[in-house]
């Protein structure tokens, strides 16, 4: 009993020291985590007094730096680098600087002059540069915004002009000048400038004497268009502008084919470019869906591939190589599109010239009928030119050529009818053409549809035709003509000879037979048995008139 009493007394001294060992311990832990805890509120406190006086020693580096470099946003600081950049005369209206949250200013009513008096060659309504404080150290800017460009190239520029363009030592992420206008004066007294209007330009990576990339969408002045380009531009050749590079890809869209006076139909093309600005090479394609001359009221699907060379800095074009295709014809040609002395606008000049071309696809883009009056494969070599003007197109269009149709046929039944009954009677066989005429019993006549040949060369000005040597050849007859056809009123005075192989009195039957026979010793013959009349041809296209007269032998 007493063990047991002594050993539950020791158990019981035992469990209360450990009970209170516990509360010393947990006692202990509860002050460690107060101490903590103390600790930890204190961190972000020191950490911010850190973070705080990093800033302030970045800030005041930054001031230091600026301030021996100088602001860069002050009204004289950036009259005087658009000064040294242009090399003009450079005046500001109101002028604001901003320092929050981007550092930069906003300059208004910008003008460049080659000096005080003259006029002004760049306006900017609106100039806004937005920098960052990085880029103070860099010499960087993130944006340059020019609201209300106007440009006027200038022929005459001052020596040291440009001189300096693109040799800023700055850089610059993206200059916007959307809504820009360039004028290019017209160097013929009393002609209106050639001004571009810019909905978008957008220039990116500017830095000096590296190429710029840029995005743009450009108004032609003439014809109408809107133009979208992309690509690279420089780095510019100061003193040599037409030595700077230019690359990139466009497309045409709406282009007005009406202003040109005569034809009709919009244009569109898109394609590649590349060379220095005064000599691009550019290639492509084109197409226009509803291309008509309007006298014939015949829209066409006029497609196209072309090489050319373009004067950046006065516009003309050298159409290095050109192929074009509607309907059934395929037409190839080189030429060019410039300046021509004192006239306004351009003319173009080109060689056109077609081994797979078809004579009614021709006539249904020039003339009204419909269908057209002859049909057959045509080979032509031309020299066309088209000068500026607003007076139609066929009294504007200039040609001369050859040409050469074979297997010729005619749509309309009367003509071929007529086609046919002549080389049967030149043949001699007029009273079997009668008579397979008679058989039919009506005014239906298709015996065959004789081919005939057509060839000679013809001179077009002022809307009218002049045809040298025209030959037509049929089975048993050909005639030679030479004469003049308007295109327009599609007049027609053709005169020559017409050549039979038979005898004038073979050619017809019945009385009209024995009435040659009489005249026939006072006949002209070139050959045996073969009759030549002397011919005139008149009337319009669409109504000939015929008169055959008997030539007397010398």
């Amino acid at each position: 009993m007493e063990n047991a009493a002594r050993n539950g007394v020791i158990l019981g001294i035992v469990f209360t020291l450990s009970i209170q060992q516990r509360r010393r311990s947990v006692m202990h832990t509860q002050i460690e985590e107060r101490q903590s805890e103390r600790r930890s509120a204190g961190a972000p406190v020191r950490r911010g007094i850190w973070i705080v006086a990093i800033v302030l020693l970045i800030g005041l580096a930054v001031l230091v730096v600026v301030a021996a470099r100088e602001w860069p946003f002050t009204r004289e600081t950036v009259i005087k680098s658009l000064r040294q950049q242009a090399g003009s005369a450079v005046q500001i209206g109101n002028f604001r600087e901003t320092y929050f949250p981007h550092p930069g200013c906003i300059a208004e009513n910008v003008t460049f002059r080659q000096d005080p008096s003259a006029p002004a060659l760049i306006t900017i309504q609106t100039l806004t540069i937005v920098g960052s404080y990085h880029g103070l150290l860099t010499r960087h800017l993130d944006t340059v915004r020019a609201e209300g460009f106007r440009l006027v190239v200038s022929q005459q520029a001052a020596p040291g002009s440009l001189e300096n363009l693109g040799k800023t030592g700055l850089s610059i992420g993206q200059l916007v000048a959307d809504g820009a206008e360039i004028e290019f004066p017209s160097q013929q007294p009393g002609k209106a400038p050639l001004v571009f209007r810019i909905p978008k330009l957008d220039l990116y990576d500017v830095a000096d004497s590296r190429p710029l990339n840029f995005q743009t969408t450009v108004q032609l002045p003439e014809p109408p268009a809107e133009v979208e380009v992309a690509g690279q531009f420089g780095p510019w050749q100061s003193g040599q502008a037409g030595q700077t590079n230019l690359s990139g890809s466009y497309a045409v869209r709406n282009l007005d084919l009406g202003k040109f006076g005569g034809i009709a139909g919009k244009l569109e093309a898109s394609g590649k470019f590349g060379g220095e600005l005064q000599a691009v090479k550019v290639q492509g394609t084109l197409d226009a869906p509803d291309f008509e001359v309007r006298q014939s009221k015949h829209p066409v699907h006029l497609a196209a591939l072309y090489q050319a060379t373009v004067d950046g800095l006065n516009g003309d074009v050298d159409i290095d190589a050109a192929r074009a295709h509607f309907r059934n014809t395929t037409i190839v040609g080189a030429g060019s599109v410039s300046g021509q002395g004192n006239e306004n606008g351009k003319t173009a000049t080109v060689e056109l010239s077609s081994k797979q071309a078809r004579i009614e696809d021709l006539l249904w883009m020039f003339l009204s009928n419909n269908p057209p009056a002859m049909a057959g494969p045509i080979l032509f070599r031309d020299r066309v030119e088209i000068p500026s003007g607003n007076t139609e197109f066929t009294k504007r269009v200039k040609l001369q050529g050859d040409f050469g149709i074979s297997n010729a046929q005619y749509p309309n039944p009367q003509t071929q009818k007529t086609v046919d009954v002549l080389s049967a009677d030149a043949r001699g066989n007029a009273g079997k053409t009668e008579a397979t005429d008679n058989k039919l019993g009506n005014d239906t006549y298709d015996p065959g549809k004789v081919l005939s040949d057509v060839k000679g060369h013809v001179s077009l000005s002022d809307g009218i035709a002049h045809l040298a040597n025209v030959s037509f050849d049929v089975p048993g007859a050909s005639a030679q003509v030479s004469g003049t056809y308007s295109l327009l009123n599609e007049g027609i005075n053709l005169q020559g000879h017409l050549h039979m192989e038979a005898e004038l009195s073979q050619t017809t039957t019945g009385v009209k037979s024995f009435l040659l026979k009489v005249v026939q010793p006072f006949m002209h013959k070139s050959k045996k048995n073969e009759s030549v009349l002397a011919i005139r041809i008149g009337g319009t296209y669409n109504h000939p008139t015929y008169a055959v007269v008997p030539k007397a032998e010398k």
